[in-house]
């Protein structure tokens, strides 16, 4: 079966950005807050501070997915994950400051104060101007309003809350853009970089690939699941379950969907090979020859198998090598190229 390495990649791309926001949303909860924040509103004040870190790196993630693949060069990824520690380096710097400047002890608890006196405030601090303001929120008997403006304390309680949590985000998308500098070819952002160049399109042809498989509970899940996969990135495929005409003839309707698609992939298993069951090399066969063959035929080698004589000398893609250097699936639209509808050509 097709594992989850060869899930297409925008899905992967889907669960590592989901999967990277529900870590640093857990981490921002984890963390605990400044003690002058500690009211009764702990939990709004979490979840907002939870989605607000989760939106941040699911941007970030969507754009780590989407430049590499138009770039094709690990320096964007490093740019952005340089900019990820800057910003998340600033976002710690600020969350410090603002806790200084807008919080000050009373006795043994913070208290959120603000940065604009009132007018009792301004006198009395005009009259000591040697006191902190811890001392000030001493004097007042611990309520701050008595010495700064409503507004500012509201203002400070806002800073405080939404800038001591921010290096988190930064940090993970940090080191996730450092892991894709390092390896492009990660799941995080798939390259194309060996895309055939484009040929001109041929006006009969309808679909991007042909599914040939063995009509076997284990070779029909793979090709279905295959066709889900491409189609899921833009591809047209044909698949006899759904293709065929109803009232064709079962071997008419393979040679057609042949003809009519830019690639042939064949399912290659052992059942697929099996002695007796010749239908698919002879229609194959029959429409290609050797050399349109070795353009337009990707055996997709989905157990090992000994090739046969009719698929000699063509590469084709192996899903059972370990650890590959390039994901098959990847290299499958890599060798198909641009979809038809999307402007894709012919090869």
């Amino acid at each position: 079966m097709i594992g989850p390495a060869s899930l297409p990649a925008r899905q992967r791309r889907v669960w590592v950005a989901l999967g990277a926001a529900a870590m640093a949303a857990i981490a921002v909860v984890l963390d605990p807050a400044p003690a002058a924040l500690a009211n009764a509103d702990s939990g709004a004040r979490a979840a907002f501070a939870a989605l607000t870190s989760a939106a941040i790196v699911a941007l970030s993630m969507r754009l780590l997915a989407i430049v590499p693949r138009q770039a094709s060069r690990p320096k964007i990824s490093l740019t952005l994950g340089v900019t990820a520690l800057v910003l998340g380096v600033a976002s710690f710097a600020l969350g410090g400051y603002a806790q200084r400047a807008c919080t000050a002890r009373y006795g043994e608890k913070e208290m959120i104060i603000g940065t604009e006196l009132t007018t009792l405030g301004a006198t009395y601090k005009k009259t000591n101007p040697e006191l902190s303001n811890d001392e000030l929120l001493f004097d007042a008997a611990g309520a701050p309003e008595r010495l700064w403006t409503a507004g500012s304390i509201g203002r400070c309680r806002t800073f405080v809350a939404s800038s001591y949590f921010l290096w988190i985000p930064f940090l993970v998308v940090c080191l996730l853009a450092g892991v894709q500098a390092i390896l492009p070819a990660t799941i995080l952002a798939p390259t194309r970089s060996g895309a055939a160049p484009p040929r001109p399109v041929d006006a009969t042809l309808h679909y991007d690939a042909f599914i040939s498989y063995r009509h076997h509970e284990i070779d029909t899940a793979i090709a279905r699941q295959l066709v889900d996969t491409l189609e899921a990135d833009g591809y047209r495929l044909a698949i006899d379950e759904r293709d065929f005409l109803a009232n064709a003839s079962f071997l008419n309707e393979m040679e057609r969907c042949i003809r009519e698609s830019r690639f042939t992939v064949a399912v290659i298993s052992s059942r697929y090979l099996e002695s007796g069951n010749t239908e698919e090399e002879a229609i194959i066969s029959k429409v290609l020859d050797m050399a349109d063959r070795r353009r337009r035929l990707i055996p997709l080698v989905v157990e090992p198998v000994s090739m046969p004589v009719w698929l000699y000398g063509i590469v084709g893609i192996d899903l059972n090598k370990r650890d590959p250097l390039v994901d098959p699936i990847d290299k499958l639209k890599s060798t198909l190229g641009t979809p038809l509808a999307a402007g894709g050509q012919d090869r």
